[in-house]
């Protein structure tokens, strides 16, 4: 393996960017490399899988997306932090509530496991600004859910995503984004 020698202000700015007793320098620079390799548009190697240009994915049509991990997304221009398929779920589920206002509608536009009032066993989570429990979904129909609300709410949505690199999912160590226009709603 080759070593590299690096000055001591050098160091430090990698410090800076490692996390405490977690981040080698190695991980620092991998990650810094990898930034450099983006912006330059080269493919950049993951874990054994090369990382080809982002997939724009067909929001009528959205792949098998087990072994996701979110990276970044808005809905209506509104980013989210430390982002990830549940997180969105909640954010889709208190704006179709707030936009309908009826719970059989809520229940209509994004089809997943929820009751009304407060239920918290067997995998659901309260949402009391809308008085709504559901039940946590896997990637793919978290997805399906977000993605549909989107559309017939005619928000703007863009995700963007990892495949990790495991056999299983549909394109290991590729990007993908999810981006739906947003529109005037038919819904009243």
């Amino acid at each position: 393996m080759p070593e590299i020698t690096v000055t001591e202000s050098t160091f430090e700015r990698l410090q800076h960017h490692a996390k405490p007793f977690v981040d080698t320098p190695d991980m620092v620079i991998s990650r810094a490399l990898d930034v450099l390799d983006e912006i330059a548009g080269h493919v950049v190697p993951e874990n054994g899988y090369r990382i080809k240009a982002e997939r724009s994915i067909d929001s009528h049509a959205l792949p098998d997306m087990i072994h996701t991990k979110v990276l970044d997304a808005s809905i209506d221009g509104d980013k989210f932090a430390r982002p990830n398929w549940n997180s969105i779920l909640v954010k889709m589920l208190l704006r179709t509530m707030n936009r309908v206002d009826s719970f059989v509608k809520l229940q209509h536009l994004i089809p997943i496991n929820m009751v009304k009032g407060e239920k918290v066993d067997d995998g659901f989570s309260y949402l009391s600004e809308i008085d709504v429990s559901f039940q946590g979904q896997d990637s793919n129909r978290a997805s399906r859910a977000i993605v549909m609300a989107a559309q017939e709410l005619g928000v703007a949505l863009d995700i963007g995503f990892l495949w990790r690199s495991k056999d299983a999912a549909a394109y290991p160590g590729e990007r993908g984004r999810i981006q739906v226009a947003g529109s005037k709603s038919t819904l009243t």
